[in-house]
């Protein structure tokens, strides 16, 4: 999903397949996939009068064969287009929601997969395990040499069963040089996420799996998360060998997505935790992660919004932290002490922040709530400022921010199930990391 993608061919509706059309599909990464024809589906008059009426209809799926023989599905395509009335012939444009290359879909909801395989950047350095073995041998204290090997025997592969069809794999890939015979030998070693299925199911299912594990990342990274291939298996599609063994084709699958791929500037010193920091509890805490239900998406959202760098700073930023905490104090602390019938913000955040008062970086860090509770209040509704009131701007309310998402961080952390010596582990790693 990194790389552009240019594909001819030709093109056709589920239920017309012998009216085919000849065009281009066009993928460009973080921006749009395109299918151009040369013609048009429908008679040429029809749908240039629907040009002129501006009546764009909406296609769910649009059918494809490519000039090396690939199946393609396109899904969720909105029609476009300009004329030219001097041209004998139509170009109809669609842009296309979903590209998958390999298959060919009934509908949106085929349920046609086993299997999803994603490579994401920063998963590696997260899981922080390499398998390939490097050592650089001495003899009368000068280099002899040096050895470099991988045994797939003795990868890692760390695998969690969430629940009766669902299982999560982080598998050891390692692919060695293409040939001995050149200057430069290159050996690609990484991780990538398996999810498997026992049942068939869409594939906008298995990728809603996958972007619970992105979103698990992105917290234990700090980083914005993008995925650099997104491959998914079918049990109908594969070659079989003479000996019976069947070898199953990857199909590729491409949407314009916003988070930007660049695994150059990950780095394992910004983390908020790796694999090897939670591994005996990673089983209990995935599962509690995935198991996470509708009261804890938008405050997971607004923490990953939370996280992800930004060139500029605003009041947006500092009222996502605060909606969080808020959310998260009525959903799943609904007996905070109260002195009316229902808690005010400043007793949620206080209650919070003792909660958590075992965390250093809580407990030290001076956090004044009355300007928190002004400050929210007035960049939400913008009421007249109170000459008592103090509400905080420009480098004190990003510096209110950061003091907050700290405790959010923690709310997180809780209910995932960290334990509490994990935290604080943690907290201590994240304090190092924003002083």
């Amino acid at each position: 999903m990194i790389d552009a993608v240019e594909v001819k061919g030709y093109w056709f509706l589920p239920d017309d397949p012998d009216n085919r059309v000849a065009g281009i599909l066009s993928y460009l990464p973080n921006q749009k996939i395109t299918l151009e024809l040369i013609g048009s589906f429908n008679d040429p008059h029809d749908y240039m009068f629907a040009l002129t009426q501006d009546d764009s209809k909406r296609t769910d799926i649009i059918l494809g064969e490519s000039s090396d023989a690939k199946s393609i599905t396109l899904l969720n395509c909105s029609s476009y287009g300009t004329l030219n009335f001097s041209c004998s012939f139509p170009m109809q444009k669609f842009s296309v929601q979903y590209c998958l290359m390999g298959i060919h879909l009934s509908n949106l909801q085929d349920a046609a997969f086993n299997q999803v395989t994603v490579k994401m950047p920063g998963l590696t350095k997260w899981v922080n395990h390499y398998c390939v073995k490097y050592s650089i041998p001495f003899k009368n204290d000068n280099m002899n040499g040096f050895n470099l090997s991988f045994d797939r025997d003795n990868s890692n592969l760390i695998s969690v069963q969430l629940d009766n069809n669902l299982d999560l794999e982080l598998e050891f890939t390692c692919s060695p040089p293409a040939t001995p015979h050149d200057e430069k030998l290159l050996v690609r070693q990484a991780y990538q996420l398996n999810i498997l299925s026992k049942s068939n199911l869409p594939f906008r299912e298995l990728l809603s799996q996958v972007s619970k594990f992105k979103s698990f990342l992105t917290l234990g990274t700090l980083c914005s998360i993008g995925y650099q291939s997104i491959e998914l298996y079918s049990p109908n599609e594969f070659q079989e060998l003479k000996d019976g063994e069947r070898i199953y084709h990857p199909i590729s699958c491409y949407y314009n997505q916003l988070d930007k791929v660049n695994a150059d500037t990950i780095n394992t010193k910004d983390f908020l935790f790796t694999y090897d920091h939670i591994e005996a509890s990673f089983e209990d805490v995935i599962k509690n992660w995935y198991g996470f239900d509708d009261l804890m998406a938008p405050i997971l959202k607004h923490l990953i919004e939370s996280i992800k760098e930004k060139n500029i700073f605003n009041t947006g930023d500092f009222l996502i932290v605060v909606q969080a905490l808020e959310g998260y104090a009525t959903r799943f602390r609904p007996n905070i002490p109260a002195k009316k019938k229902f808690p005010t913000l400043i007793e949620q955040l206080t209650f919070l922040r003792d909660e958590f008062s075992y965390v250093q970086l809580v407990k030290n860090t001076p956090l004044d709530l009355d300007i928190v509770v002004n400050s929210r209040h007035y960049y939400s509704h913008f009421f007249p400022k109170m000459a008592s009131a103090h509400v905080a701007a420009g480098i004190e309310l990003y510096e209110l921010t950061q003091k907050l998402k700290v405790i959010l961080v923690c709310c997180v952390l809780s209910q995932a199930g960290f334990a509490q010596r994990d935290i604080i582990t943690i907290l201590i790693a994240y304090r190092d990391r924003v002083n």
